[in-house]
């Protein structure tokens, strides 16, 4: 009995690694005590057990394991250093946890994982779970895709980068096991929950099948505003303000003077451009695209615009050199003789714009004044599509940039050249930005 019991005498470090699992299961108990205990985040007792806690998830014994993960998440809980063991915890974690039958392992697992989320590891978390997805048993990562989605949902899109997400989404759905599918549906929900209708666009590739059955989810979904629920540790005042005004709501609910509670609105704003992937348009293009743009025949020309409409219309587009394609709609805008050609060509220049954004700002000034120019065309649809092609082109730049040709074509001797002229910068006085001053009203 005595030999059995020979460990206790062991330092917590050892009896961790000891061959006995009972004396491990000892040791992991231990350490989770102490690791509950040491008010110093900084203090050198943490060093000890910094080699050693990615064995703790790992342990071949599955009731010592269960106890080994306790003990890690209160490391990482309390430890200043603990996100230099970030990246082997949780590659451990997805090999020996995420996958083990017991379903409390796998759910420590996951809490570990969104721990090291909140000390601000979430870029490493994110990509060994990523790295899970080509793990040959489905069971792992279903696993995988369910800590993302949740490190998602309450942290939100400003901690977990939905770009690395969208692009696993295709192969997620396309996936031979069912629950890994099923599992990749809700994914793509919850992306949707905070993107909104800007992440329709990276779906295209999807099956119809697969679109009608994302679009039935969206619908039930379509309007809700979720906020983070869970902080990083650099944000934890957020969260305690946000906290301070649920309580604020409350106490004028019970008071109930009928007068609404004044207060500073918290919602998180996402800003979805920045989240959706860039697509590139140009080397989709077919190789006689430009001959067609020449072409004698209007039909050829109106064909080389409706191939490039869908193209252009993407919410963001990759970085190219995008000068000879603004080169040739310019010219259809100014000389071309068909009305149909040039509305899809104002079209698809305002999709370059909004898809390009301040990128587009270097073409602003080679075509603002042919589109106020073709705002003399008696044809609504031409008149239609100079209208968005020039709001597009002024959220890229400012009114300042665009002044001289505003100037000029108030001025113009065409009534519909000059009301159209007055009709855009009402329109651009709403987008007004601070800093431009009342001289340039």
């Amino acid at each position: 009995m005595d030999d059995e019991t020979e460990y206790l005498k062991l330092p917590v470090e050892e009896r961790c690694q000891h061959k006995s699992w009972k004396a491990r299961v000892n040791g992991y108990e231990a350490a989770t005590k102490l690791f509950q205990q040491i008010a110093d985040e900084k203090s050198p007792e943490w060093s000890k057990y910094l080699g050693l806690v990615k064995k703790f998830v790992v342990d071949s014994n599955a009731v010592s394991q269960e106890k080994g993960l306790e003990a890690v998440l209160a490391y990482v809980e309390n430890a200043g250093c603990a996100g230099k063991t970030c990246g082997e915890v949780v590659a451990g974690i997805v090999s020996k946890c995420l996958g083990a039958p017991k379903a409390k392992t796998k759910e420590k697992g996951i809490e570990i994982a969104l721990m090291y989320v909140e000390i601000e590891r979430h870029e490493i978390v994110q990509d060994e779970l990523i790295k899970g997805f080509a793990n040959k048993s489905p069971k792992v990562v279903v696993a995988c895709i369910q800590a993302l989605r949740e490190a998602l949902r309450v942290f939100g899109p400003k901690v977990i980068a939905v770009k690395s997400l969208i692009k696993q989404i295709p192969a997620l759905l396309e996936d031979r096991d069912k629950n890994v599918r099923d599992e990749g549906k809700l994914l793509t929900v919850e992306i949707f929950r905070w993107i909104g209708v800007a992440f329709k666009p990276q779906l295209a590739s999807l099956k119809p099948v697969q679109l009608c059955e994302l679009e039935l989810e969206f619908e039930k979904i379509s309007g809700e505003k979720p906020v983070p629920t869970r902080y990083l540790r650099s944000q934890q005042a957020l969260r305690d303000r946000m906290a301070q005004k649920a309580n604020d709501v409350e106490d004028c609910e019970v008071e109930g003077n009928g007068e609404e509670c004044e207060g500073e609105e918290d919602d998180v704003e996402i800003d979805s451009y920045k989240l959706l992937l860039p697509i590139d348009i140009l080397s989709k293009l077919p190789k006689d695209f430009y001959e067609k743009c020449e072409a004698k025949k209007w039909q050829e020309r109106k064909e080389a615009m409706d191939l490039l409409l869908p193209l252009a219309s993407n919410q963001k587009l990759e970085n190219g050199d995008y000068g000879d394609l603004v080169r040739v709609l310019r010219k259809i805008i100014a000389k071309d003789t068909n009305v149909m050609v040039i509305a899809v060509a104002g079209k698809c220049l305002a999709g370059l714009a909004t898809g390009l954004k301040k990128r587009f700002q270097q073409f602003v000034g080679q075509c603002s004044s042919v589109v106020f120019e073709k705002f003399k065309e008696k044809k609504q649809n031409v008149v239609q599509s100079m209208r968005e092609a020039i709001d597009a082109m002024y959220l890229c730049t400012t009114l300042d940039a665009l002044q001289d040709d505003i100037l000029e074509y108030l001025d113009n001797k065409n009534p519909s050249v000059k009301a159209e002229t007055v009709a855009f910068l009402t329109r651009a006085f709403k987008y007004c930005d601070s800093e431009i001053g009342r001289a340039h009203v």
